[in-house]
């Protein structure tokens, strides 16, 4: 039985302001440009000996009283950010109780798409939760994850960039560049990047154009209204792909590959690709997106 995914999820903290804004925004765009409502979520850790129920006369009353006060303000703040940006938008904040991680878990699991802040520098650092925590979330979630860099905005008229090699993970992530290029009526570019050794062989050329010509097709059929092209790279896949996106509306990429210079293994390229890019960066599951 398939899952109504019928939102997008913004995690906001009120750890980085800034950040916090440019995900609720970004989320916010997303939501508007594909038709979804927006969900704003923020999750707050309640220390041992301040229960988030204590009643008056409590010793912890009047600290988690203040707690879950500014815990809601921040996602007042971020509904009316979000509302502004585009009115009529349906728009939710929800204050969850417990660790960021298994409470983001369970809003993906009915999430059109999630949305996070990527601190440069330090991993992947969802906003959503404290430092580290992102790492075991990324490539183990059922919905497509969203991070959302320190950068300014990315131009909204921008491309959408995706790298393929021709793993399943790969095939989702030309899947979802697709549904995302054809909601910004924007051009899609696909990005092949290959071993240098390969740049030798006469074929080389051919035989790539051939491979993504054939990834593309049956997409492109459903999107008649998404310009595509595409480029072929030889080298280092994280800079040459933060390179392609670098005036780009989002990068899109699988969440595990082949391995290599040809994979997309979020253990190595992607998390490189987070501190590169000033664009949002996709990570599709692998499967049907």
């Amino acid at each position: 039985m398939s899952v109504r995914r019928e939102a997008v999820v913004a995690g906001v903290t009120r750890t980085h302001p800034e950040l916090t804004e440019r995900v609720v925004r970004w989320a916010a765009d997303e939501a508007s440009a594909r038709g979804f409502a927006l969900r704003i979520l923020h999750a707050q850790e309640w220390p041992r000996g301040a229960p988030p129920d204590a009643a008056p006369g409590h010793p912890a009353h009047a600290w988690s009283t203040h707690f879950r006060a500014a815990g809601q303000a921040l996602l007042d703040d971020a509904c009316g950010t979000a509302a502004a940006a585009h009115p009529g938008l349906p728009v939710t904040g929800e204050l969850a109780v417990g660790r960021a991680a298994p409470v983001l878990r369970d809003a993906a699991e009915t999430a059109a798409l999630l949305v996070l802040g990527a601190r440069r520098l330090t991993g992947v650092e969802g906003v959503f939760f404290d430092r580290g925590k992102g790492h075991m979330l990324v490539g183990h979630l059922p919905c497509p994850l969203a991070l959302v860099p320190q950068a300014p905005a990315a131009p909204a008229d921008g491309p959408v960039v995706v790298g393929v090699d021709g793993s399943d993970s790969s095939l989702a992530a030309v899947e979802l560049a697709f549904a995302e290029a054809d909601a910004a009526k924007t051009e899609l570019v696909a990005v092949e990047v290959r071993r240098p050794r390969d740049a030798a062989w006469p074929e080389f050329i051919e035989e790539t154009g051939l491979h993504l010509s054939e990834l593309l097709a049956g997409h492109a059929e459903r999107y008649p209204d998404t310009a595509v092209r595409y480029e072929i790279l030889s080298g280092d896949p994280a800079p040459l792909l933060a390179s392609a996106a670098r005036h780009a509306r989002c990068l899109v990429v699988g969440s595990r590959g082949r391995g290599g210079f040809r994979g997309m293994l979020l253990g190595s390229t992607s998390r490189d690709l987070v501190n590169r890019t000033a664009c949002p960066l996709l990570v599709a599951p692998s499967g049907t997106v």
